[in-house]
């Protein structure tokens, strides 16, 4: 097992613990602009007979980044170096940021992908040739993937909409997040470049999900606050010294932590020097 593959089995596990008592997170990737080609669409841009060729695995089972670049024209300018992704698809699709759709001159369709009937088409170049697609061009609709067993896991199914919630300086929710279930996906929800840039998410960050007719962490913990405020809305399962420092620069007075939670010698040291009550909920 390669390193990302242990790093993803042990988020998956953590992710699932959480899940099980009830507080519900989705780690985020950012999905920057990229084209999905098809065979003879590859071969017609970097010459007959050559395959992809794999630069790095996706975090998508089966899906990976390619060595292979292309520039993408629109009727106003084009953007180079965009990254081709693999495997290969039945049909050619390039997905775009809205930002993106400003310098090409096309506004695209924020569609689910390969849902491309009726979306704008481009121009694409390859060192071996230049093709123009009459359709294809999007912006992917917010989604997340789910296994079949996460799915459970969480309470939904294929087609549903939930939510996430932004870390600061830009708090907020970002909703409409379609869920999507396969058997081959693992739980991530995917935002572009547009999205995760406004509301200051970077790749790999994980925040807590708001799914319809759960109630979400940060609701349930309200009721013990005894008026202070939660950190983040969450209680930790693990308090380090790392999150009272956190705590004192959100100007919180209080750290709270669930009914089996640990504490760190070094967090409560540092809780006591800063008079920050480390508050333990009930079970």
């Amino acid at each position: 097992m390669n390193e990302d593959a242990l790093k993803r089995l042990i988020q998956n596990i953590i992710l699932r613990k959480f899940a099980e008592r009830g507080m519900y997170y989705f780690p985020v990737a950012v999905s920057a602009r990229h084209v999905h080609l098809s065979k003879d669409h590859f071969e017609q841009l970097f010459g007959k007979g050559k395959t992809m060729t794999r630069f790095r695995e996706l975090s998508q089972p089966g899906q990976f980044a390619c060595e292979e670049t292309v520039e993408v024209a629109g009727p106003k300018g084009s953007i180079k170096k965009v990254r081709v992704l693999g495997p290969e698809r039945s049909e050619t699709q390039v997905e775009i940021s809205v930002s993106d759709g400003f310098t090409l001159g096309i506004k695209p369709h924020i569609r689910m992908s390969g849902s491309i009937a009726g979306t704008p088409g481009c121009t694409i170049t390859g060192p071996a040739g230049k093709i123009t697609v009459n359709q294809g061009v999007i912006v992917a609709a917010r989604h997340v993937h789910l296994s079949a067993e996460q799915a459970v896991l969480y309470g939904v199914k294929d087609g549903d909409a939930v939510s996430i919630k932004t870390p600061s300086p830009r708090e907020g929710v970002i909703g409409n997040i379609v869920v999507r279930v396969a058997k081959d996906f693992d739980a991530e929800v995917h935002l572009d470049t547009d999205e995760a840039n406004g509301n200051g998410i970077l790749c790999g960050t994980i925040l807590e999900a708001c799914i319809p007719g759960r109630k979400s962490v940060s609701t349930e913990l309200q009721s013990y606050s005894k008026g202070s405020p939660i950190a983040g809305g969450v209680a930790l399962e693990l308090v380090t010294e790392n999150d009272v420092n956190k705590a004192l620069a959100r100007g919180e007075k209080a750290v709270y932590y669930t009914a089996k939670g640990f504490i760190s010698p070094a967090a409560r040291d540092r809780a006591k020097e800063k008079g920050i009550t480390l508050c333990k909920l009930p079970e």
